[in-house]
């Protein structure tokens, strides 16, 4: 076995890392619109195959799995390392949609941390209780900024726990929340990623 000097094992490393993410990141640059150069556009002479062909499949799709309605009492602050900390607990709530429905439990809340530049991060956990007494646990990331004019932009990944049987089903998923204006509430509609 012949032994690979740094330089050798760092040019290899390039060479693969340029064959296994450079459709992604040119992608990336595309759907971000920035403009590739000539010869890195897809489709172009000399690509030789080395992009895959976008094709139906690529496309993202989701399909609605609720509306979900939340009750918050007032934050308390604690601060944080990297900004301010705020502790929002979560009284209260509906969901709906589709496969389930109930309301939203204790205890539930939002850890929410402030960043420097005005944006929040949140990290929610709830407790959830269907219209037939099962408990789902959720939990979400997400981030929340105010935008010009004073509305709020928030987007959010919740992920599903659950031992009942008849919503096995949402352990496996993958699911996005918008958020709504809702007054007085903090509402999302969440979709699952197909």
């Amino acid at each position: 076995m012949r032994s690979l000097t740094r330089r050798t094992f760092a040019k290899l490393s390039a060479a693969a890392g340029a064959a296994v993410f450079g459709p992604t990141l040119a992608g990336s640059r595309l759907a971000a619109g920035v403009a590739l150069p000539e010869s890195e556009a897809p489709g172009r002479a000399g690509d030789e195959g080395s992009r895959c062909p976008a094709t139906a499949d690529d496309d993202l799709q989701s399909e609605f799995l609720g509306d979900l309605t939340l009750e918050a009492q007032a934050p308390r602050e604690v601060g944080g390392a990297g900004g301010g900390r705020l502790v929002v607990p979560v009284s209260g709530g509906t969901f709906a949609g589709p496969r389930l429905k109930g309301r939203v439990i204790a205890p539930s809340g939002d850890w929410i941390l402030e960043r420097p530049d005005g944006s929040r991060l949140l990290d929610v956990r709830l407790l959830l209780e269907t219209d037939d007494a099962q408990t789902i646990y959720v939990s979400w990331r997400g981030v929340a900024y105010t935008v010009p004019g004073g509305g709020l932009f928030a987007r959010i990944l919740p992920v599903f726990e659950t031992r009942a049987s008849n919503y096995a089903w949402l352990n496996d998923v993958i699911a996005v929340g918008v958020y709504r204006a809702s007054a007085g509430k903090i509402a999302y509609r969440v979709y699952r990623i197909l």
